[in-house]
């Protein structure tokens, strides 16, 4: 029979609050009660995903949300994602400028470099394209070796600089999957925010090896991939969901302060000729409402900077 000793116990970071110094403890009731630096109550964060999806995926360590599970080669499932590069994605795009909402492009840098002119179509629009990896068979993940992870968060973020001009200081991770290094290997990149994290409803710090980050908690609850595709329930749950939550929100930020909503869109689920005009119904009423305005991940982390500063 073996016996447990006293050392068994002997835990170092055992202390009141996290047992990792990742981030401190918050409470989000207990931020100050202050507006964002426009005098708006609520930013909408628009984040539009644009993903390849490979036909040969890998099944393993698991199949990225979405992925291809079929024998290869499977044109049904490429086809279907392939749908939102080459038509959605376009049909989104002119909803959101009919609502002057400018979105972050969290992209896998294989769609940047496979669809030129929709990239040029990104950038025209002024958008804040973030990195997400290169594409959504070369996930993120703890088993993953070390050098090949930091090759492949290093080619994510040269590609897209060197396509769009752009700094690209976000990072969103394929699948939102990580290893316990992948924070420190985006900080190491020169990133400045993740989006990978979803413990909170409002951005908070997070420490690297590499510096700070700011997490940017982009809701996969609210994503139209977990309601639309992944619970296969109708656009008009989706429609529902979206505004409860937004209802809920400004709530919340008209009596204790700014509050963030962020959608997470998916061209080849919402831009279906069946689902987009409920899309354009949430904008419509979202951004009508009074104390409300719209933001791409680097104005907020800028803006949220701003608001902690002493």
């Amino acid at each position: 029979m073996s016996v447990i000793t006293k050392e068994y116990f002997d835990y170092p970071h055992r202390k009141k609050g996290l047992d990792h110094t990742r981030f401190e403890r918050r409470y989000l009731r207990d931020l100050p009660q202050v507006n964002w630096p426009d005098g708006s109550q609520l930013k909408l964060w628009v984040t539009v995903k644009f993903e390849q999806f490979p036909m040969d995926m890998p099944a393993k360590p698991f199949v990225a949300p979405g992925g291809m599970d079929r024998p290869y080669p499977s044109v049904w499932d490429y086809s279907t994602r392939d749908y939102g590069n080459r038509v959605g994605a376009f049909r989104l795009f002119k909803v959101l400028d009919k609502y002057n909402i400018r979105a972050t492009a969290a992209m896998n840098s294989a769609v940047a470099a496979r669809y030129p002119y929709l990239l040029q179509e990104i950038l025209r629009r002024g958008w804040d394209v973030a990195a997400s990896g290169v594409d959504m068979g070369k996930l993120h993940h703890g088993d993953l070796d070390p050098a090949s992870e930091a090759a492949l968060v290093a080619e994510a973020f040269d590609t897209l600089r060197k396509l769009t001009g752009q700094s690209v200081t976000g990072w969103h991770s394929p699948a939102h999957s990580q290893s316990t290094q992948t924070p420190d290997l985006v900080a190491a990149q020169g990133g400045k925010y993740i989006a990978d994290w979803i413990n909170d409803d409002m951005p908070y710090a997070f420490r690297t090896s590499a510096g700070e980050l700011m997490q940017m908690p982009l809701s996969w609850d609210l994503s139209d991939h977990k309601i639309l595709f992944t619970q296969n329930m109708p656009i008009a749950d989706y429609e529902w969901q979206i505004n409860a939550a937004f209802d809920a929100l400004l709530a919340e930020a008209k009596t204790r302060g700014a509050r963030m909503l962020s959608l997470s869109l998916s061209p080849w689920i919402i831009a279906q000729p069946s689902r987009i005009r409920a899309l354009d119904r949430l904008l419509a009423r979202i951004t009508a409402t009074e104390g409300v305005t719209s933001a791409t991940g680097e104005d907020l982390r800028n803006d949220w900077l701003e608001m902690q500063a002493p």
